[in-house]
């Protein structure tokens, strides 16, 4: 099985966009979860995608994930399901010349399960942070990540992806990571 890799992987973040948000099957742990990743990814300078679908129906990317992205805030607008059907993204993404994909974000059964599909056909790696991901029900949300695992994905969540590039507690952004962990991982799994 592969492991990730600092030096091979990209987060990629799928639409996770304001008009979404009222009808997510638990939306804040999307939010919360998809904040660890982008925050972990910026400390350990890992590239970062963004995709919005249609954003003059759909809304921006929500509020707390422009904040954590900041200057990285550069969407690629896309009407097509799966990020790689767009030949914007699939551009952005060959020209980063890395095999993994740590992919998030929104619908589970519709773009997150197109874009696995597809980046597996390319060849590249996905790992798939359950926690960081939704859809509009729950059934849709479980079935979606389930396809996508029998396609072939890796199971992962926020936390565990952010150690396992690390490699180390002796990493020189462990102590920054773990702060970032420390504070948004009760939103993610209880106690906040």
């Amino acid at each position: 099985m592969a492991r990730l890799n600092l030096n091979e992987a990209v987060l990629v973040v799928v639409d996770v966009q304001e008009r979404f948000m009222p009808v997510l099957f638990e939306p804040q742990r999307l939010i919360s979860a998809c904040q660890l990743l982008i925050g972990g990814a910026k400390i350990l300078g890992l590239p970062v995608l963004v995709t919005e679908q249609l954003p003059e129906k759909l809304g921006p990317t929500v509020t707390e994930l422009r904040e954590v992205l900041g200057s990285d805030y550069r969407p690629i607008v896309k009407a097509e399901f799966s990020a790689f059907a767009n030949e914007s993204f699939r551009r952005t993404f060959a020209a980063t010349g890395r095999t993994q994909l740590i992919l998030c974000g929104i619908e589970a059964h519709v773009c997150i399960r197109q874009t696995t599909l597809d980046a597996l056909d390319l060849g590249y790696d996905v790992f798939l942070v359950e926690d960081a991901i939704s859809s509009r029900y729950e059934f849709l949300y479980r079935s979606g990540v389930q396809s996508c695992l029998e396609a072939g994905a890796r199971r992962t969540n926020a936390e565990a992806v952010l150690f396992e590039l690390m490699t180390t507690a002796e990493h020189p952004q462990f102590r920054e990571v773990q702060n970032l962990v420390k504070s948004l991982a009760p939103k993610i799994y209880g106690n906040g």
